[in-house]
């Protein structure tokens, strides 16, 4: 990734100016929150709803079907979690796109435009964009303790703690980044949900290897695992990833970094399996992949009854079309079989046969 090739060049000279100028103006500005409006840090966020799951096992179409029911849910947006982190900023942005809908949203438009041609790669894969809810581990980046680091300098194991976090950081790192977490949460909340009318909900694969810091900061959250074949969760990581890791680089995708990620996802599954087992008042719920997509109605009854939504939604989200939310890849790639059903027995009756 190091080497200089031009696109690589390119990438530096582009990413670099701009992550630096975001990191200085976005850390300015939640700092500017502290001395504005510093009740933010005592709103006390009830009952939220973490979507704790493997990448690639179908948590962008459940984080989107519920935040359709808008009445109940309330999550943090990509552009929100780029450009808008501070409270300061989302109330400076928020303003400013109601002055433009007065003249028929021309920037708002502009802005979407822009943002699906930049997307447009990565939505072959994810379905993103400024206006989309997203994964708000992004939010993390703004004090340097998001494994996201990890996609510009994959060969570097500076970010190997993050990707194990209740495992190998010391509790006092993990107390200071979730407590930076839980501001963020808060700082969402004091401008979109002020009241508490609506539960937080969060969507981050990352969060597999906090479930035991996210209990002990979020005691009262409900959590969502979804289950899904590892092979299938393996081989479509490898795919994401190599996509991400080519935005920055034309260097070939080595052989090392997808049994990186073969043995960070084996460590996620044990991880979180260890932890949601030997602490029974952690009030979680496995789903079902396959039944999750086919839109199977008992299990979202079951899902319903656990978040303790009202069933008269139901027609609502198994009538609504999940196809966008589906990864496209543009190409085919070849299944490999990384694992065999022993690898992980707990997991044993989710597996398919793959090439």
């Amino acid at each position: 990734m190091r080497f200089p090739y031009f696109k690589r060049i390119l990438m530096v000279l582009i990413m670099v100016p701009f992550f630096t100028s975001l990191f200085i103006i976005n850390n300015f500005f939640l700092l500017v929150d502290h001395l504005l409006f510093s009740r933010f840090k005592k709103l006390n966020i009830k009952e939220p709803v973490f979507i704790v799951s493997m990448p690639r096992t179908g948590t962008t179409m459940l984080l989107h079907l519920l935040t359709s029911l808008k009445n109940e849910y309330t999550t943090m947006k990509l552009w929100e979690l780029i450009f808008a982190p501070s409270i300061t900023q989302k109330i400076i942005i928020v303003n400013f796109f109601k002055i433009d809908f007065r003249i028929n949203s021309i920037i708002k438009k502009a802005v979407i435009f822009i943002s699906d041609k930049i997307f447009n790669n990565l939505g072959s894969l994810h379905n993103t964009g400024l206006e989309q809810p997203e994964e708000d581990e992004l939010v993390l980046l703004w004090n340097l303790s998001s494994p996201y680091l990890q996609y510009f300098y994959p060969e570097s194991n500076v970010f190997d703690q993050l990707l194990n976090f209740d495992s190998d950081l010391s509790t006092k790192k993990q107390n200071r980044i979730m407590i930076k977490y839980l501001r963020h949460v808060q700082r969402h909340n004091y401008v979109f949900n002020r009241e508490g009318n609506k539960k937080f909900l969060s969507k981050n694969p990352f969060m597999m290897s906090k479930v035991k810091s996210l209990y002990y900061h979020f005691n009262d959250a409900k959590v969502l695992t979804i289950n899904r074949c590892p092979n299938l969760v393996i081989n479509s990581t490898v795919n994401l990833s190599e996509l991400l890791f080519s935005t920055f680089s034309s260097v070939k995708f080595k052989d090392e970094l997808k049994v990186k990620i073969e043995s960070v996802i084996k460590q996620w599954y044990f991880h979180s399996h260890e932890i949601f087992n030997s602490n029974e008042n952690i009030n979680h719920l496995y789903l079902d992949f396959e039944k999750l997509i086919k839109k199977d109605e008992t299990h979202y009854k079951n899902l319903f009854e656990f978040l303790g939504l009202d069933a008269k939604y139901i027609s609502h989200i198994l009538n609504k079309n999940n196809q966008k939310y589906k990864a496209k890849p543009k190409k085919s790639y070849q299944i490999k079989k990384y694992l065999e059903g022993d690898d992980i027995p707990f997991m044993k009756k989710y597996y398919k046969e793959v090439i």
